[in-house]
C-alpha cells in the first residue's frame, strides 16, 4: 500500500508539472502570435522607436513607473480578503497574483486568475483562496461597473452617432443597479450562507452534494472573518487601481501624440475598460478586439489609427505581458 500511495503522489506531481509546462508554452506561443506576427508589427515598432527619441518620452517613463503599483494595489486588495485567515506573506501573495496574471492570458473571463493563484496557494488553503479571489474580483467589478457605465453614457456627448437625449434619466437606474449589486455581495450572500448554516447544522449531505456542502462550509468559514470595513477597503483599493489605470492610459496617449481634454480621455478610458472586460476571450487572444475597441473610441476625436493601436498594445505589454512573464516564472519554479 505505501508503494502504491508513493506512486500516486509521483504521478500527481508529474501531471501538475506537465500542466504547468503546457500552460507556460501556451502563453509564450500566444504572445508570439499576437504581438510579433501582426501584419502591422513593423509599423507599430517603428512608431514606438520614433517616439522614444521625441519630446513625449517622459509620458512613457511615467507610465512604466506606475505599472508596479498597479499589481501592488491588486495584491493589497486581495490580502484584505486573505490576511484574516491565510498567513501568506506579502511576497507570497504578490507571486500568486502575478501567477494569476500569467494564467489569465490563456483563459477567458478571469478564470485564469483563479487558477494561477490557486496553483501558488498553500495546499490546505486552496479552496479558501478561490473564495477570497472571488470577493476581490467582485469589488473590482463593482468599481468597473459603477464608473464604466457613466463613462459610456458620457461618451455619447462626444459622438454624434451615439447622441443620447435626456442622459440624466439613465443615472438613477445605473445607481440602483450598482447599489443592488453592492448589497448582494456585501449583505445578501453572507446572509444566505448564515441562513444555510443555521438550517443545516449537523447534517451531512450525501453523494455529489457533499462537495457542494464542502464549498458552502468553506465559504461560510471565510466570510466569518469579513466585516463591512473589509469590503470597504477592497472597494477603495479597487477604485485606486481603476484611477491608476486611467492615468496610465492618459499618459500613453500623450506619448503617441494623442492629446485630449482630461474629461474626454476619462470617458474614453472608462468605456474601453468596460468593453474590454465584456470580451469573452483571454487577453492574449483578444488583443485584436482590444485594438478595435480603442479605434472605435478614440476615432471619435479623429485620433490616428496607428497611434491608437500602438497606445493600446504598449499598455497591454506594460500592464499584462511583463507581469505575466514574471508570473510564468513563478508558476514554472513552483513546479
Amino acid at each position: 500500500m505505501p508503494i502504491v500511495e508513493g506512486q500516486s503522489v509521483i504521478f500527481r506531481r508529474r501531471a501538475w508539472l506537465l500542466i504547468r509546462l503546457v500552460l507556460a508554452l501556451g502563453i509564450l506561443w500566444g504572445f508570439y502570435v499576437e504581438l510579433f506576427r501582426r501584419n502591422d508589427f513593423d509599423q507599430l515598432w517603428q512608431l514606438f522607436l520614433s517616439n522614444l527619441s521625441g519630446a513625449t518620452l517622459h509620458y512613457l517613463l511615467f507610465c512604466m513607473l506606475l505599472m508596479p503599483f498597479n499589481w501592488l494595489l491588486e495584491t493589497l486588495k486581495w490580502r484584505q480578503f486573505t490576511q484574516p485567515w491565510s498567513g501568506m506573506s506579502f511576497g507570497q501573495s504578490l507571486r500568486a497574483v502575478l501567477a494569476g496574471v500569467a494564467a489569465s492570458m490563456l483563459l477567458p473571463n478571469r478564470s485564469g486568475d483563479y487558477l494561477g493563484r490557486w496553483l501558488l496557494a498553500p495546499e490546505q488553503q486552496k479552496g479558501k483562496i478561490i473564495l477570497a479571489t472571488v470577493a476581490g474580483n467582485y469589488c473590482q467589478f463593482l468599481i468597473l461597473l459603477g464608473l464604466g457605465l457613466p463613462s459610456l453614457l458620457c461618451l455619447g456627448h462626444y459622438a454624434k452617432a451615439w447622441q443620447i437625449s435626456g442622459i440624466e434619466k439613465f443615472a438613477a437606474p445605473i445607481l440602483l443597479v450598482f447599489l443592488g449589486l453592492l448589497a448582494l455581495g456585501v449583505v445578501g450572500i453572507p446572509q444566505l450562507l448564515h441562513h444555510y448554516a443555521e438550517r443545516n447544522q449537523g447534517l451531512i449531505w450525501k453523494g455529489a452534494w457533499r462537495y457542494v456542502q464542502t464549498v458552502l462550509d468553506q465559504a461560510l468559514e471565510v466570510l466569518q472573518h469579513y466585516r463591512l470595513a473589509t469590503f470597504g477597503a477592497g472597494l477603495g483599493l479597487a477604485a485606486l487601481r481603476y484611477g491608476l489605470y486611467s492615468v496610465q492610459y492618459y499618459a500613453i496617449l500623450h506619448f503617441y501624440g494623442i492629446d485630449l481634454p482630461p474629461d474626454a480621455a476619462l470617458a474614453g478610458v472608462g468605456t474601453i475598460y468596460l468593453l474590454q472586460t465584456a470580451i469573452p476571450l483571454p487577453p492574449v487572444l483578444g488583443l485584436l478586439a482590444r485594438g478595435e475597441i480603442a479605434l472605435l473610441v478614440w476615432g471619435i476625436w479623429g485620433a490616428n489609427a496607428l497611434s491608437t493601436l500602438a497606445a493600446s498594445y504598449t499598455l497591454f505589454v506594460l500592464n499584462l505581458v511583463l507581469p505575466a512573464l514574471l508570473g510564468l516564472f513563478f508558476i514554472v519554479k513552483k513546479a
